[in-house]
């Protein structure tokens, strides 16, 4: 299967938006307050940044899958190096996500339930997903698309009339710009990912239409993003809306609204979910990949329960110690590693410019 550009920007959008939109507003909110909307304007262009790089280092082989050709663009070891790094990157970003995600049903929804038994679940329903393989997964991503925008344009445009929009001045008023590029580095970590795109070489050719349609997905992210984070901001106040863990989940309770609409919480919650498993599933999809390459296995989906397993093992330390958990995953150096990865195409981009640049032959990719 070759995936079209536009399959391309809904399944970049799904997949970009389902972690930023559920745990970063509330960090940013702490640290940024009213400040925040710089953070993420910056984020979002630096995000561009990686995602222009991306691209970029994905039509210099487009036949080619990435996990190969990188060794022609950097060299052998240098390439292998960050092959592992990617592996430990996608399967510890699985298991904070299957802590999240358990932090927050468990806590709400099945109090009584052990969190190892949500865990074990969880884990195996990603697993199953990534199973299926890359074609199901983008498949997923365009029945969910139009139903996510949907939801998310709605639930957010019926709390524009509860929000207190004479809060607006002091987004122009409250500067204090060390903090607000610090939490760029935030927000660059929850939408910079640019570079998993690589790993749909060749179900996906990188070109002109390729790169406004990646582009229109970041855009609109950013903008979601930034909606939630403003609104969130005039309803609950910055020193409320530091202390709400779920905003959104927060604004359908605490709404009059009556009906379908004042009890879209089930909804929401099984549109994100469904959107989680897409996102979990390609990074382990990304994985095996990564897996395959350096240990050279003869075929991904033997060693796909392996990835899955360790990444639940990881949950369930995590779950042992959830002071822990949250120290570990709102540090500086955690969130300096995520932008760190998330820059992996600048680096091939700068060493294969210079390669072009410098080198007296011609720079090849071969097949």
């Amino acid at each position: 299967m070759r995936s079209t550009s536009w399959q391309t920007f809904r399944f970049a959008t799904i997949y970009m938006i389902s972690q930023p939109i559920a745990f970063l507003i509330t960090p940013l909110i702490s640290t940024s307050g009213y400040q925040g909307w710089i953070s993420l304007l910056l984020g979002g262009l630096i995000s561009a940044l990686f995602l222009c790089c991306t691209v970029y280092i994905g039509r210099l082989s487009p036949g080619v899958p990435w996990v190969q050709s990188g060794e022609q663009m950097i060299g052998k070891w240098p390439h292998r190096f960050f092959l592992f790094v990617v592996l430990y990157w996608c399967v510890y970003y699985v298991s904070i996500d299957l802590e999240s995600f358990t932090l927050f049903y468990g806590s709400i929804y099945m109090r009584e339930t052990p969190q190892w038994f949500l865990q074990l679940i969880i884990g195996l329903v990603i697993v199953i997903t990534a199973r299926w393989g890359f074609v199901s997964i983008v498949y997923m991503a365009d029945g969910l698309f139009l139903i996510t925008l949907l939801g998310i344009a709605i639930i957010l445009g019926l709390f524009t009339a509860n929000a207190n929009f004479q809060m607006f001045p002091a987004l122009w008023t409250h500067h204090k710009m060390g903090l607000a590029f610090r939490d760029t580095f935030t927000a660059v970590s929850w939408f910079g990912e640019w570079f998993v795109f690589l790993f749909m070489v060749p179900h996906l050719k990188f070109g002109p239409k390729t790169l406004r349609n990646l582009l229109s997905a970041c855009l609109l992210v950013t903008f979601a993003v930034s909606l939630q984070w403003m609104l969130t901001l005039f309803n609950f106040g910055s020193y409320y809306g530091r202390r709400i863990q779920y905003p959104l989940l927060e604004l359908i309770r605490s709404s009059t609204l009556s009906g379908f609409l004042g009890n879209a919480d089930p909804l929401l919650i099984g549109l994100w979910t469904t959107s989680m498993f897409i996102h979990d599933a390609f990074l382990l999809y990304v994985a095996t990949k990564c897996a395959a390459q350096l240990f050279k296995f003869q075929t991904r989906k033997a060693i796909l329960p392996l990835l899955g397993g360790t990444a639940v093992v990881v949950a369930l330390q995590y779950s042992r110690d959830t002071t822990r958990f949250l120290s570990d995953t709102n540090s500086l150096s955690i969130v300096l590693f995520w932008v760190l990865v998330d820059a992996l195409p600048v680096y091939y981009a700068v060493i294969v410019y210079v390669r072009i640049k410098f080198s007296k032959k011609k720079f090849q990719i071969t097949e």
